[in-house]
């Protein structure tokens, strides 16, 4: 789908494995997995955003990525490992495939790589992140894909209560964080994002966010509490920005593994 280029659904996979619920109060606590039976997943707090929790070694996923309409479906596929400490310095690097749909000009016509770094305040309940998203690897000419990458910066906030526990994530970047309909050259503009979660369950949350002048709105999922399994759910561009001119559907599947 030549439209939706940034298929980062699902990204804060390796984020959310840094958190936990501490007790039946709900409340949150950044942790770090000590085995797998240990390791903890989280409903995602973010759709279209990037996270500013930082990642950390010995963690990894993998995750399947979609967006439909009435008129087009694609979707794209995504592996990523977590490095160095978060507690100084950590991150995630990962490798992002699309498109899978081979009628809009070939499946897995296009390779990106996207790395981040950042550090944990675990004190102030705070992850802080830079990255560089869409490192072009291999790709198809024959699309109008934009293979520049982008940079970004995040914070994002935890904010534990007893009621509903609640994450948010401000930050800017530029070229693929500009605004959706936006020509020319965008390395040098930086754009704003911001995303916001509500924990209304342990295994639910409800999530909104703004990026790229793109409105969405959708629910996370943790089917089972045990199990490292997170699934993403929603409407993108709710206020119908893009030339389209309609709303479409997101969602995502992510397993976290212990490496």
């Amino acid at each position: 789908m030549k439209r939706y280029q940034k298929i980062i659904i699902g990204l804060a996979a390796l984020s959310t494995m840094a958190l936990g619920v501490g007790d039946e109060t709900k409340k949150f606590e950044i942790c770090k997995c000590g085995n797998f039976a240990e390791e903890c997943s989280i409903p995602s707090f973010s759709l279209n955003v990037p996270s500013g929790m930082a990642g950390g070694a010995g963690g990894g996923y993998i995750g399947l990525s979609g967006i439909t309409d009435k008129d087009d479906t694609d979707g794209g596929l995504s592996v990523g490992m977590g490095y160095g400490d978060s507690d100084k310095i950590g991150g995630t690097i990962s490798l992002g495939i699309g498109s899978i749909n081979p009628v809009d000009g070939g499946a897995f016509n296009r390779g990106s790589l996207n790395i981040s770094a950042g550090h944990n305040f675990r004190e102030q309940l705070i992850g802080v992140a830079v990255g560089m998203d869409n490192i072009n690897i291999w790709h198809d000419n024959g699309g109008d894909h934009d293979t520049s990458p982008s940079m970004y910066l995040a914070v994002t906030k935890l904010l534990p209560n007893d009621t509903a526990p609640m994450v948010f994530t401000v930050g800017a970047g530029n070229n693929n964080f500009a605004k959706v309909n936006e020509t020319g050259d965008k390395k040098d503009k930086i754009y704003p994002f911001v995303s916001g979660a509500i924990y209304i369950m342990p295994q639910v949350s409800l999530i909104a966010d703004y990026s790229s002048d793109i409105v969405s709105a959708g629910v996370g999922l943790v089917p089972f509490p045990h199990f490292p399994l997170s699934v993403t759910a929603g409407v993108y561009d709710l206020t119908k920005e893009r030339e389209e001119d309609k709303i479409s559907f997101i969602g995502s599947v992510c397993v976290c593994f212990k490496l």
